[in-house]
């Protein structure tokens, strides 16, 4: 604890004035000086208390001796357990620039646009719950030079002949990057520290202990080799950018490496790239968590430069409260301005309930990527070290089943778009060619959706790796499987009442409600992460069978 030269009292770090300054007497210092009769003695650690949540395991260190009044990473409303610490000192630090208050306020901003939020997000005591936290990055500088040297070709034509031109076209390289920054903790998602992504470098300073006054930290725990190839990547990608905007090599024609062959043959083009040891900084980062029975949300905000990112579950009642409401003035416009005939009001209601199962497949597989924490390196490094066989075990839960990229998922739903519009389009030249009823557009089109059921059935079912998964996929995918194979059985039967016609429809719409039911249920589980379970910290009580 940092105490107050003039009272005693309990000194914190104040954004506004960037001084430490009493709680009490108001006394304001400098945090460096406050800090130079140790100057002399520069030590490679800093005393902290360490707080551990009980239920998940999370840990956080402050150099005062309150806890915080709830875990950051799991929302429970305690922290109990404490200890003190001595931890590695970073070699820099941000110091907080954004408030508490220019948090409320940009997380209200974002808030006002999803209307279907919780009440809980717009009531100013949850607000309040914003905790600042000096997150740890790996901080990278890196130096790219070398004589490059590129092919380039020119075509012309001269009189009866076509010329090309092959040439090579040689530039000198000096780069440096500096401040690239990688968050050095496994608690903290790489898809959360990206979105919020980049910190301001040139506000860098050198760390001292007193400037955590008043805030929390997390520990470093991921190695900086695990982004070493990251940071490659970025430079090599930025390079190019760089590289195609010279007016010489657009002037000329010059043919640029696509990023992979770039990143992997850089000698060969005569480029050298080196990389300083990476040093460790704290970087400012507001936390808000938002938690409801077994599963969180977080709003996060960069501390210096402002930018937030937030999960934003929807709250089901208002959804479907909204929903009625915008039905309203949807069917007045149905019934009093368009003319739909029995058999295109029976179409659209199959549609409807096709784009609703690729709509629910697609989250499925999101929630896949997510749960797996795919694209996070700092949770798989961590987890990989805790149980090197978990990676083993995992395939052999799953079947040793491989998924399909995400690139081929999405062609996949192009295409069949592409193709029920196309058969929409065409139909009428496709009933004349097909002549006399007996292959109509309606037998086409029973076909195509009969294809994206098989295929929405397979994929979904790729990602249901569990019993309840799959007994949930069943639930909210009948009612639209359902009505889309009862709606082209009618519409190739092509009965002479209306009846079964506007039947139908009605047996579709409840079905595509059943399935968005299911849809917005598949969006919160996305828009929102599993309770973390940090299992080599003490604690974590809720993981107990």
């Amino acid at each position: 604890m940092y105490n107050c030269p003039n009272c005693s009292g309990n000194l914190s770090f104040d954004i506004a004035s960037q001084q430490l300054k009493c709680d009490y007497c108001g006394t304001q210092l400098d945090p460096y000086e406050y800090q130079k009769t140790q100057d002399a003695e520069q030590s490679d650690v800093f005393g902290v208390t360490v707080f551990t949540c009980p239920q998940c395991g999370g840990e956080i260190m402050t150099t005062n001796v309150t806890a915080a009044g709830f875990c950051t990473y799991c929302g429970a409303s305690t922290i109990l357990d404490s200890r003190m610490s001595q931890e590695k000192r970073p070699a820099h630090i941000i110091p907080f620039t954004r408030t508490k208050e220019d948090c409320r306020k940009a997380y209200s901003s974002l808030v006002k646009r999803a209307l279907f939020a919780p009440k809980e997000f717009r009531d100013p005591a949850y607000l309040d719950r914003f905790r600042g936290i000096y997150m740890p990055y790996w901080v990278y500088n890196c130096k790219m030079d070398g004589n490059l040297c590129l092919k380039g070709t020119k075509e012309y034509r001269r009189g009866d002949y076509e010329i090309t031109e092959h040439y090579d076209l040689t530039g000198q390289v000096n780069a440096v990057y500096e401040g690239l920054t990688h968050d050095a903790s496994s608690s903290f998602d790489d898809t959360v520290a990206a979105a919020i992504a980049p910190f301001e470098a040139k506000k860098m300073q050198p760390f001292t202990p007193s400037i955590l006054c008043g805030f929390y930290a997390d520990a470093p725990d991921v190695k900086s080799n695990v982004y070493k190839e990251d940071v490659r990547e970025a430079i090599c990608t930025d390079s190019l950018d760089r590289l195609s905007g010279v007016p010489e090599y657009r002037a000329n024609g010059v043919d640029l490496p696509d990023e992979e062959d770039f990143n992997k043959k850089l000698s060969s083009y005569g480029i050298s790239l080196s990389t300083d040891e990476p040093v460790c900084a704290y970087l400012p980062v507001w936390f808000l968590t938002y938690r409801k029975d077994d599963r969180v949300a977080y709003a996060v905000m960069n501390g210096s430069t402002g930018k937030i990112t937030a999960d934003l579950p929807i709250d089901e009642k208002k959804y479907i409260l909204g929903s009625l409401l915008l039905a309203v003035p949807f069917f007045a416009l149905l019934a009093f301005f368009l003319t739909l005939t029995g058999h295109m009001v029976l179409l659209l209601s199959s549609v409807v309930a096709l784009i609703s199962l690729i709509l629910y497949t697609a989250e499925v597989s999101a929630i896949s990527d997510k749960e797996s924490h795919a694209g996070d390196k700092g949770f798989t490094f961590k987890g990989e070290k805790i149980s090197p066989g978990s990676k083993k075990k995992k395939e052999k839960d799953t079947g040793g089943k491989k998924k399909l990229p995400k690139g081929v998922k999405d062609i996949a739903v192009i295409a069949v778009f592409l193709i029920i519009y196309a058969i929409v389009g065409l139909r009428p030249s496709i009933d004349y060619i097909m002549g006399n009823g007996r292959i109509t557009f309606y037998t086409i089109y029973a076909i195509a959706s009969t294809l994206v059921l098989i295929g929405t059935l397979y994929f979904t079912h790729e990602f249901a790796e569990t019993e309840t998964a799959r007994k949930s996929l069943i639930l909210h995918t009948a009612g639209s499987i359902l009505a889309v194979i009862a709606a082209a059985g009618i519409l190739v039967w092509d009965p002479v009442s209306d009846l079964w016609f506007y039947g139908g429809s009605i047996a579709a719409a409840a079905g595509v409600c059943l399935t968005f039911t299911g849809i917005i249920k598949k969006y919160n589980v996305l828009a929102t992460r599993p309770l973390p379970t940090f299992y080599d910290r003490k604690g974590g009580n809720d993981r107990a069978k």
